[in-house]
């Protein structure tokens, strides 16, 4: 029995308060005989110019941000896995680490098991990198995306095999909604190259794990049937839930904890 997919794998607040205190000088002895002030005769000093301050807005790089989400893989209303996904973003670079466990026991005895984890990175919204390892049930990849010499290309190497692929290729992690206007994807997994096709169902407020979400449903498949097929959920950019059939057409559900 055997289980194919991929799942893709703040704010806080500061308060301070400041408390000023003074007094006033004593009265002067009202026998004391009235004292006549006059204006000291002073000269101009020279200007002394002090440099400002460098505008901290503009000159320190902005602070990184990141996202940790997990997702729990049930099969048939029951616990299989889950699926870790942490995104970092430095300035135009993202960082993406996904890492999917699964194991699926049949009368005690583990059937079925899927280990991966992966590395994507992005810089302006193309990828420009990629690693991941994969053990699906006993069967190994290894994969790698790196740049390569023409602007214009990757170097792909699946299982120690080494290609160029065009830029602007993208593993079908799904973690983010840029996925379905995307129609050059490969599996993350094992590299396969696919060809996508995309079906906007709509808006579809649904409960996730008990929380109510404002989601966005569509239907990614490859134009070759049964090669990958898949439904997400999107909140805003971010997926939800992503849902399919097994390869015993039991229903598999990931959904956001």
């Amino acid at each position: 029995m055997k289980f194919r997919f991929q799942v893709i794998t703040l704010s806080c607040t500061a308060l301070a308060s400041l408390a000023a205190a003074g007094f006033a000088p004593a009265a002067l002895r009202a026998e004391q005989a009235p004292r006549v002030n006059t204006p000291a005769k002073t000269e101009a000093l020279p200007r002394i110019d002090v440099p400002q301050a460098p505008n901290k807005l503009v000159d320190t790089p902005a602070a990184p941000s990141k996202l940790h989400e997990i997702f729990e893989i049930d099969r048939e209303g029951g616990k299989i896995g889950t699926t870790t996904i942490d995104v970092a973003h430095q300035g135009d670079v993202t960082t993406v680490k996904v890492g999917t466990s699964i194991s699926v026991k049949v009368m005690f005895i583990e059937a079925y098991r899927y280990e991966h984890a992966a590395t994507e990175t992005w810089k302006g919204g193309q990828l420009v990198g990629y690693k991941s390892q994969t053990d699906d049930n006993g069967t190994k990849h290894v994969i790698e995306v790196a740049p390569a010499a023409a602007p214009d290309k990757l170097i792909m190497t699946i299982d120690g095999k080494k290609g160029e692929v065009a830029k602007g290729i993208a593993p079908a992690s799904l973690w983010n909604k840029d996925v379905v206007s995307r129609t050059d994807l490969f599996q993350p997994d094992s590299g396969k190259r696919l060809s996508i096709k995309v079906k906007d169902l709509g808006e579809e407020p649904m409960l996730v794990r008990g929380v109510k979400r404002q989601t966005h449903h569509y239907r990614i498949s490859d134009k070759t049937p049964g090669v990958f097929d898949r439904d997400v959920w999107y909140e805003g950019e971010l997926l939800v839930r992503m849902q399919l059939l097994g390869s015993d057409n039991s229903t598999i559900v990931s959904d956001l904890r």
